[in-house]
């Protein structure tokens, strides 16, 4: 009995120990202490004010560990807040994915979705480590190329475990602060909107603060447990096959390519025959855009995943039936259409041209290599394991090994308590495009149905990543939904109308049938119509004639063969 006791006391002492790094922290009486200071946020290239809105900024301190608040760090927010002040406070935290991408990203999309004469504030909190929270880089000049030297200087500067409090759940702690630190001078009702990865810095959230919020919005939704950075080339490319499936549902674009060759096994072959340096088009006409294998399949990728992208994706069958059947046309054509995505063509997988306080490349390989590259209970892969998957694909990301290379030398975050819960956080709306090749669209259905009695799920037919972006495309349900659900007072009631689903695109236009799609394909190759002039196929007629000549003549070579065997055997006879 004696030792049962002693065990017992040893087991919460043990657990104790084990959640004081999450239970010692008191957010709200930090967030009371700590008020915000809004100022003008001197960003060169951004406003003051914007569609309405005034924009200014608040930096906060926060303890770079939150189980040793002594040392403190800048987490950053910025705001939009309507011209006209609005008789109550309502805002929105919209937290941006990545992960590493800041608030300043989304920051002219926002505006456009979001209208100021709603009367709802805007927030965009700063991941740490990006935006003008502290920035993670790899040198004092904010670099972000990851290599063994980028290791070395963050160790140097923060040490292992100081490195290893930009996680995912210390920004939940921040945001807990932010949130509470803001309401404390603008009482009101607060909404919170994940994009992307946002959606798992959000769930990670409502995990651990489950009472500050009134409501919530994921749109690009992440799993927390299939979810898998090393299997995202072989799940994007499956979705970029159902993509190009689309084209057997409008006759005019099925009509250009021959039955043993719709356009994802013609792209197979492209691709295939660019690796053995066999691709005649490519190799005749086109060798100044040094398109590889790699950098073609990364275009698509780039062309077809987000929603905003949701009209420029139309011409990729083109751009594949082109390379296919390659005559004087197309190749001016095809040159047209590659100068003009020859700085996408170009971008190195490894290394970001956008300002570290856009996108920190940094801030996203510390959370991926810790806690994202690998869903639960999936084991790791080798390197050749992963080009060999690369080799399957038809549309993917660059370099596909990006993680491998450096992921036995990053000192990853231990992983803690909360990393495959599941917020259990009501009301919670989801939604997901149905061709999202970032966060896949069955690994959303999956969590829904793991959520069911929380949570309500929309999914979006033929939306790529983040539905609200399909706005700019002049499709505005996902936005009015969203728009609805966190402040159902302050925007018109018929936005709530789930029938806008309904409404939305069930086929896509590769053909240059609409304007939108005529729009897009003069902007990528100066014509209005993609494939241009389709030759005809047979008519029925056509081929009822051919058949009858095959027939007609198969019978007269049959005849022919019967009749020179008879007099063969006749001749035969005589001799005998």
């Amino acid at each position: 009995m004696y030792r049962l006791v002693v065990l017992q006391i040893l087991i919460c002492i043990f657990l104790k120990q084990n959640n004081a790094d999450t239970n010692s922290f008191d957010a709200s009486a930090y967030a009371l202490e700590h008020r915000c200071v809004w100022h003008e946020c001197n960003v060169p290239g951004y406003p003051s004010e914007h569609l309405g809105y005034s924009v200014d900024c608040c930096t906060l301190q926060a303890p770079l560990n939150y189980n040793q608040p002594a040392k403190t760090i800048n987490i950053s927010m910025s705001r939009l807040r309507p011209l006209k002040p609005p008789k109550e406070n309502n805002t929105i935290f919209i937290l941006n994915g990545g992960p590493g991408l800041s608030g300043w990203s989304i920051f002219y999309a926002v505006a456009q979705m979001f209208p100021s004469n709603a009367g709802a504030t805007i927030i965009l909190p700063d991941h740490r480590g990006t935006g003008l929270s502290n920035l993670l880089s790899c040198d004092d000049n904010g670099s972000q190329i990851i290599n063994v030297d980028c290791i070395k200087y963050l160790t140097t500067k923060y040490g292992v475990k100081g490195l290893n409090q930009f996680s995912v759940t210390s920004a939940a702690h921040d945001l807990s602060v932010q949130i509470q630190s803001y309401k404390a001078d603008y009482p009101g009702r607060v909404a919170v909107v994940g994009l992307s990865f946002g959606t798992y810095w959000l769930n990670r959230f409502l995990v651990i603060y489950p009472n500050i919020v009134q409501s919530a919005v994921m749109d690009g939704v992440v799993n927390p447990i299939l979810s898998s950075g090393l299997r995202d080339s072989l799940l994007g490319s499956a979705v970029a096959f159902e993509f190009l499936s689309y084209c057997r549902l409008q006759p005019a674009c099925i009509k250009a390519f021959p039955l043993d060759k719709p356009p994802y096994i013609m792209l197979l072959n492209i691709l295939m025959e660019i690796d053995l340096n066999e691709q005649k088009c490519i190799n005749n006409h086109l060798t100044e855009y040094n398109i590889t294998g790699d950098s073609l399949r990364d275009l698509f990728f780039n062309l077809m995943g987000p929603a905003e992208h949701y009209m420029d994706r139309t011409i990729i069958p083109a751009v594949i039936y082109r390379l296919y059947r390659c005559d004087s046309d197309d190749v001016e054509i095809l040159k047209f259409f590659f100068r003009t995505v020859a700085p996408d063509l170009g971008q190195n997988g490894g290394e970001s041209e956008q300002p570290g306080f856009i996108s920190s490349v940094v801030l996203h390989f510390n959370i991926v290599e810790s806690e994202t590259y690998l869903a639960k209970d999936q084991d790791e892969v080798d390197i050749n394991t992963i080009l060999g998957w690369q080799a399957t694909t038809i549309m993917a990301a660059k370099d596909p090994t990006n993680y491998a290379k450096i992921r036995s030398k990053w000192p990853k975050y231990p992983i803690d308590e909360y990393r495959f819960k599941i917020a259990s956080y009501s009301p919670l709306l989801m939604i997901s495009g149905q061709l999202d090749t970032a966060t896949i669209y069955e690994e959303a259905v999956h969590l829904a149905s793991l959520t069911r009695k929380t949570r309500t799920f929309y999914g979006i037919p033929l939306a790529g990543h983040v539905t609200l972006n399909v706005m700019q495309a002049g499709y505005d349900c996902p936005v009015h939904l969203s728009c609805s659900w966190v402040f159902p007072d302050l925007f018109p009631s018929e936005w709530n109308d789930t029938n806008c689903i309904h409404k939305m695109p069930k086929t896509i236009d590769f053909v240059g049938e609409t304007e939108p799609g005529q729009q897009v394909s003069m902007k990528y190759f100066n014509i209005n119509q993609p494939f241009g002039k389709i030759p005809e196929k047979y008519s029925y007629t056509t081929i009822i004639i051919i058949a009858l000549g095959v027939i007609v003549g198969g019978w007269l070579i049959i005849r022919k063969y019967c009749c020179n065997c008879a007099h063969t055997r006749k001749v035969d006879a005589k001799q005998s």
